[in-house]
């Protein structure tokens, strides 16, 4: 028998106050579980239970008096208690809401996919790089204000919510001696749960010290970077790059005081991917962990490298493929130098059969491929011949042609990056627009006949060619350069950039942080004080600098700091220590910064690594209720 909408409208609203009595219930049952667990250890359900009871506040009506179970068309009370009316119903619910509005405003911390494959739980990791690390330190002092974010490995919500950030930093140590004395720092992942592999900067000769430094900008540095590099988010980037290059790439230094610095082609090394970027635009890389298997058949274009200088050569390349079994599989290739000439060009066939030639993209048809005996292994060993060992590669959206050829390069210029006339990283804007708007060149205009490697290359190099001309920021409207204009002739031009909106683009981060009243300290031994001693501008913008303490001073004015600045940096070195006795140094000094982590604070413990040890990273917000076993 069908009911009237009035006693429908009875039954929801009876079933909606069980449901959030019996949610808030729950919900303190979990709470008051949770902080037993954590006091007591206890190992008997019933004194669980027990203890449950004792914390649950009286006038709130027992889980067990909440709970229904269903019952052929309705629901059904398990014990005889009233349901809640009125006064008791209402209070409920404004506890309910209390609740959930305590929880909305937690910060919360979260690692992406690029983050969980760095993880060292895993046996195969991709490593993140300390830029990483530092983005995330600055996220969490400024927000949406930082030059650059840490969403590409993970994700912070809620971050002007967190009461401080605690950052202990303990050089001389590293992967090896984590997983050799997992045992002993078994505290790591009961307290830690996001522990993470970062190359360390040692291995590419700069020291932790440096990549923290930049962090609070006074306004002078600001303009300083920005004149340098050309934003703070290039900056930021930049001489990461290039030292990072040498975790990864075989790449041998050079003499830096033979090196032409005052060259205007200083230009091609602001203009050169990241090692950060490269991982961002999919470029292949020699890391480790899923990547080393996804490029496990990929080769070097040279066996080893020398560093890049304002004097390397820059090629142009460009390569189109066809459909074959095994994928998209290069088909031809063109290379050219910077004043546009052909230094390389060929015809390629697949040993794979081909099941597409893709021409209206590729140009290729059957025929063009009968009688070539060309393979890829003699593309790549063309390759290595050609290019020197100092080369920058030059192209649009170079990762898909590196992938193409299976083949690593470090230095790379992509102008699917560079230029920008979205002002969005995130959207490329294809080739054939570029020309038309930078170069008034229409290219790719065969339709169904494909494209031209010979003239995709040209253009590629020309785009880079007048950048270098006319500047960092032409061509990007990020930057502050703007996008050409038709004029009455129908030519395309491109207006004077507007330096202001460029120097507008970012601000110092000790000038946010003094306009939120924020403050940073640093403490630190003797041994990791002296490595700070070049960064005067950091040091100056300090609110409390200790740098000649002991080991023990140092943490144990830390644990005073942590409660009164928004940021402390403990830096401390361990390398005097060996084996067990390091370790158990790394529990204790790790153990009582986190007790001195606020709730709701952030604990970010750092083993710098060495020459031949990666980095070890570990992030957690110190949640409420809870505390140390």
């Amino acid at each position: 028998m069908a009911m009237d909408p009035e006693t429908k409208k009875f039954k929801r609203r009876e079933n909606k106050k069980r449901k959030i009595a019996a949610y808030l219930a729950v919900s303190e049952l979990n709470d008051s579980e949770k902080s037993a667990a954590k006091k007591q250890k206890f190992k008997s359900e019933d004194k669980v239970e027990d203890e449950n009871e004792n914390n649950i506040d009286e006038d709130v009506v027992k889980s067990s008096e909440l709970v229904t179970k269903y019952v052929g068309n309705g629901f059904a009370r398990i014990t005889d208690k009233p349901l809640l009316e009125g006064e008791a119903y209402e209070e409920l619910k404004k506890r309910l809401r209390e609740r959930k509005k305590a929880l909305s405003c937690n910060p919360i911390f979260r690692m992406k996919s690029v983050g969980e494959d760095a993880s060292i739980s895993l046996t195969k990791r991709v490593p993140l790089f300390m830029s990483d690390i530092q983005h995330l330190v600055t996220f969490c002092m400024v927000g949406d204000k930082a030059p650059y974010w840490p969403h590409r490995w993970s994700t912070l919500s809620k971050w002007n919510r967190l009461s401080n950030l605690v950052v202990l930093v303990l050089d001389g140590v590293g992967l090896d001696d984590y997983n050799t004395h997992s045992e002993t720092l078994n505290w790591f992942p009961e307290h830690v749960p996001n522990l993470v592999e970062v190359v360390s900067p040692y291995s590419y000769h700069t020291t932790v010290a440096e990549e923290l430094a930049l962090l609070p900008l006074t306004v002078n540095h600001k303009k300083k970077l920005i004149d340098k590099f050309g934003s703070l988010e290039s900056a930021l980037e930049k001489d990461e790059a290039f030292k990072a290059f040498r975790s990864i790439f075989p790449v041998k230094e050079v003499d830096k005081t033979k090196t032409k610095t005052t060259s205007p082609d200083n230009l091609k090394l602001k203009l050169l991917l990241s090692a950060t970027q490269m991982v961002t635009e999919n470029y292949p890389l020699p890391l480790s962990g899923s990547l080393a298997d996804r490029y496990k058949h990929y080769k070097m274009t040279k066996q080893s490298y020398t560093e890049v200088s304002p004097s390397s050569p820059i090629y142009s390349v460009d390569c189109e493929m066809c459909l074959t079994a095994e994928g998209n599989e290069l088909t031809r290739i063109c290379v050219v130098d910077a004043s546009l000439a052909v230094v390389y060009h060929t015809m390629v066939k697949p040993r794979n059969p081909i099941r597409n030639y893709l021409t209206q993209f590729s140009g290729i048809t059957e025929e063009m491929l009968e009688g070539i005996t060309t393979r890829l292994e003699d593309v790549q060993k063309a390759l290595q011949d050609l290019l020197p060992d100092d080369a920058i590669l030059v192209g649009q959206s170079l990762n898909s042609d590196l992938s193409a050829l299976q083949m690593m390069h470090p230095y790379v210029i992509d102008t699917s990056v560079c230029f920008n006339i979205t002002g969005d990283r995130r959207r490329k804007t294809k080739l054939s627009v570029l020309a038309h708007l930078f170069l008034n060149r229409t290219i790719q205009s065969q339709g169904k006949l494909g494209h031209n490697p010979i003239e995709d290359a040209q253009a590629a190099m020309n785009l880079i060619v007048l950048k270098l001309e006319r500047g960092l920021e032409f061509g990007d409207v990020i930057l502050g350069g703007q996008v050409p204009r038709m004029d009455e002739t129908g030519v395309y031009t491109i207006p004077k950039s507007n330096m202001n909106k460029y120097e507008n683009l970012m601000t110092s981060l000790t000038k946010t942080v003094g306009e939120q009243q924020k403050t940073v300290a640093l403490l630190c031994d003797k041994v990791s004080g002296e490595k700070y001693d070049d960064f005067v501008n950091f040091k100056a913008e300090l609110k409390l600098l200790k740098s000649d303490l002991t080991i023990n001073e140092a943490v144990e004015a830390a644990t005073n700091s942590a409660v009164e600045h928004n940021l402390t940096i403990c830096h401390i070195d361990l390398s005097e220590f060996e084996g067990e006795e390091k370790a158990k140094k790394v529990k204790k000094f790790a153990n009582k910064l986190y007790d001195f982590t606020s709730v709701n604070g952030m604990f970010l413990t750092l083993l710098g690594g060495t020459t031949e040890q990666n980095a070890v990273a570990g992030i957690v917000i110190k949640k409420p209720l809870q505390e140390k076993l």
